[in-house]
């Protein structure tokens, strides 16, 4: 059977449009997810960046201290007995520079050391920026729970270039000296705040899983 000339024309029309369909429907799915992928990343970025926010560097009497509470199920000896454990392998060389235990009290299930390692900001071909970070640690531990404390915390940068220079936490990571008048972490102060952040993060965890 042979179709008139104006038939097969709409019927072509109407195969072009639905083809014209299918890939404007097929463009705005990819759009549509780009756009998903988009804001969940945007997303997950403000949520890491609110860990570095205004208020995450506590002060207490001048000085910037990071403190937080470990929950255990065990008491304050079989704790201090565990943490004595790791700090003797954490704070010892190469994982840091210099360490000295000011104490080692087991009768009050307390322990407390000086310490200095590098926090590095990018190690990669020909470009090593680090700086030194000394710090005074403190953990204390009682039944069914341990607070460590970090605090006295002082930078060495750059000390490959004439000596480098040095400053202390409150004058590099703090509210006050972190942020411009709009509320921006500056550069600078800002990888130092994150990377002290951070490493208080890890030492925390790291205590965490030595005693659960």
């Amino acid at each position: 059977m042979i179709l008139p000339r104006y038939i097969k024309k709409n019927l072509y029309i109407c195969a072009l449009l639905a083809t014209l369909t299918i890939k404007i429907e097929h463009i705005m799915k990819r759009i549509l997810l780009t756009l998903c992928l988009g804001m969940s990343l945007m997303a997950g970025w403000a949520q890491v960046e609110a860990k570095y926010a205004a208020g995450s560097v506590p002060v207490v009497n001048g000085r910037v201290m990071f403190q937080e509470t470990i929950p255990t199920t065990l008491s304050a000896d079989a704790s201090y007995k565990k943490i004595s454990t790791w700090a003797k392998e954490r704070f010892n060389k190469p994982n840091v520079i210099i360490s000295k235990f000011i104490t080692k009290d087991a009768r009050n299930s307390q322990l407390s050391l000086t310490a200095e390692e590098y926090l590095v900001f990018t190690n990669r071909f020909f470009v090593l920026d680090r700086t030194r970070i000394n710090y005074w640690l403190e953990l204390q531990c009682a039944d069914n729970s341990t607070t460590v404390k970090l605090t006295r915390i002082n930078y060495w940068y750059e000390e490959e270039r004439d000596g480098g220079i040095k400053f202390s936490a409150e004058e590099m990571i703090t509210d006050e000296n972190a942020f411009n008048k709009k509320g921006k972490l500056l550069k600078d102060q800002g990888k130092f705040r994150r990377k002290t952040i951070d490493f208080f993060e890890e030492c925390v965890e790291q205590i965490s899983q030595q005693l659960n």
